[in-house]
């Protein structure tokens, strides 16, 4: 399946490296708006066309699927154009900034019998699995805790005035969206959308979250997210029951290492050296090459309860966005 990637940041790069690993997904090309900044990812990765018009990779019969990974704000939008295009689509996180926008996004996928996927590494770790096998040798549920702080390079220009869309609520940007994210993935993918959510961010004088607490309630236990971009401080995953628990490192976007222990018994440790775009690019792909829709399609069911817990984190803490 040949594929077109919109967007050349970091992340771009990161996912390039993979699909060159890939049987079934082939980037051969890139959509950039500055011409010479697509032309120098070709060259790095060895892609056979750059577009800097939309429409025209939208047009082009040899683009079968698009990756999406723009500012947070056209995710949406793009998407869509993709969806009415006939092209699959793998959307960066996060998805679309409401329920609503997602909705329309699964019932177009749906609706036109293409796939679409939010590019979230970690519904495609094999740890993932293994932290879901073993969730209930915890026992009754107490507590989770899941923490994600980076401090960002891109932090020290907000200060001087300078915002970059990440750091930005006019380009859905702030801690909620764009690392935090990465633990309300993790815990609503393990336990479903939840009862309650209360935000307590950390605000800029911008008004842009810079880090901040999220809590989710769940029937007898909650969830405490930290994420920042203001700061750093030892991440992972905590999840807490009355027989045992597991810790999950470096991250929750990476379950490289998933640490099992239960009372009374020697504690299991399971580790992958891989990186998550690895694993999230191989899993996709044999989505992807089964047909398997059911499965892409059900997973949406979690993205858009994501989504729903993000939106009603703003509301929560008064974003107007």
């Amino acid at each position: 399946m040949n594929l077109c990637a919109i967007g050349t940041g970091a992340i771009t790069k990161s996912m390039l490296a993979e699909f060159q690993r890939s049987d079934v997904l082939r980037c051969t090309s890139i959509y950039s708006r500055k011409e010479e900044t697509g032309k120098a990812m070709a060259e790095q990765f060895g892609l056979e066309r750059v577009y800097t018009s939309m429409e025209e990779m939208l047009s082009d019969p040899a683009i079968d699927m698009v990756y999406v990974a723009s500012p947070n704000s056209i995710h949406y939008s793009q998407t869509k154009a993709a969806l009415l295009a006939g092209k699959h689509v793998i959307c960066e996180k996060p998805f679309a900034p409401t329920v609503a926008e997602a909705n329309e996004l699964i019932a177009l996928a749906k609706e036109k019998g293409l796939f679409l996927f939010e590019a979230i590494t970690t519904a495609h770790h094999p740890h993932y699995g293994f932290v879901k096998e073993n969730l209930p040798k915890l026992g009754k549920l107490k507590m989770v805790t899941a923490t994600f702080c980076q401090y960002s390079s891109r932090y020290p220009a907000l200060l001087a005035g300078k915002p970059s869309p990440v750091l930005d609520h006019a380009f859905a940007g702030g801690a909620l969206m764009d690392i935090n994210l990465y633990n309300i993935h993790f815990v609503v993918g393990l336990f479903g959308a939840p009862k309650g959510v209360r935000y307590f961010p950390n605000r800029h004088e911008t008004g842009v979250d810079t880090s901040g607490i999220l809590v989710l309630e769940y029937d007898g236990f909650l969830c405490n997210l930290l994420g920042a971009k203001d700061c750093a401080a030892q991440n992972g995953v905590q999840i807490i029951g009355e027989d045992g628990h597991m810790i999950v490192t470096p991250s929750s976007s990476n379950c490289q290492t998933v640490e099992l222990n239960l009372r009374g018994q020697d504690s299991v440790k399971v580790h992958l050296p891989e990186n998550p775009w690895y694993h999230e690019v191989q899993d996709i792909g044999r989505i992807v090459a089964a047909g398997d829709y059911a499965f892409c399609y059900q997973a949406l069911n979690t993205t858009r309860n994501v989504v729903e817990v993000l939106q009603k984190a703003r509301a929560d803490a008064g974003f107007d966005f």
